[in-house]
């Protein structure tokens, strides 16, 4: 009897053996095709690019609506003024002049410069196409007139540096344009005031087309313009009243300090 037990004991051994060398070769086999690495879930990504309409008409039509916000901002300030004319503007928002007048006496015109007093309105700044003023603490804006003058032409004979004459005709049509176009002034020329303190001492010429009307007016750069028909240029209203009354002149005469030196510069007006 414990030989038929020993038996047995030692077939089932042999078999667990067995089949343990069994399990251990199986998992050998599989473990050398197996990767080095783990295996991670491969997600496959979407490129698709987001994007976003864009309305070309909407942008243009509010980039305009916006311009024209700003020029309206500029301009339109103020309740509109009906009882004056706006005949031409010079200058920049805070310095130059206007030329004005009352509609009841159109004919008669007035050079107003920025910070002074006209029909109880005080000149405020200037704008492309209107001028703005004050009064009570409210803005008021009085526009450009659009004006047709007639046109006739007038002879300069000019007397520059003790040299021979020369001349140019101009036309009222064109002093018209440049008064009512004064981009067209700085085009060709620039004129900043000079002070002595708080006094103006006169208007330097900082800048000239030598190609212009007004360089051959015998005008040159840093000439410091400071007497015309004998009146001493203050103010922007002493360099222009001559404008106003050009039709009643026969000749102007205007003082300028080139070099150091007084040098007078004469214009017949014929």
């Amino acid at each position: 009897m414990r030989n038929i037990s020993n038996s047995a004991i030692i077939s089932l051994l042999t078999n667990v053996l067995i089949l343990l060398v069994l399990a251990k070769s199986l998992s050998l086999v599989v473990l050398w095709y197996l990767p080095n690495e783990g295996v991670e879930l491969s997600v496959k990504e979407n490129f698709q690019p987001k994007y976003q309409r864009v309305d070309f008409k909407n942008m243009i039509q509010r980039k305009k609506r916006e311009n024209m916000s700003a020029t309206a901002n500029i301009e339109d300030v103020g309740t509109n003024i009906t009882d004056m004319i706006l005949n031409g503007l010079y200058g920049t928002k805070n310095s130059g002049f206007i030329i004005i007048a009352l509609k009841v006496n159109p004919s008669k015109t007035d050079i107003v410069a920025v910070g002074e007093l006209y029909n109880g309105y005080i000149l405020k700044s200037i704008a492309s196409l209107s001028a703005i003023f004050q009064k009570d603490g409210k803005d008021y804006v009085l526009y450009l007139e659009q004006q047709n003058g007639k046109s006739s032409s007038y002879v300069t004979k000019i007397k520059v540096d003790g040299g021979s004459d020369s001349k140019i005709e101009l036309t009222r049509k064109e002093i018209s344009l440049y008064a009512k176009n004064p981009k067209e002034i700085w085009k060709n020329i620039s004129i900043t005031e000079v002070k002595d303190g708080k006094n103006i001492k006169g208007f330097k010429v900082t800048k000239i087309n030598n190609k212009s009307k007004f360089a051959s007016l015998g005008l040159k750069v840093n000439d410091l313009i400071i007497k015309a028909n004998n009146i001493r240029l203050k103010s922007y209203r002493d360099a222009l009243d001559i404008y106003k009354n050009i039709d009643k002149l026969d000749m102007i005469q205007i003082v300028v300090i080139r070099n150091n030196q007084e040098m007078e510069l004469v214009y017949e007006i014929n």
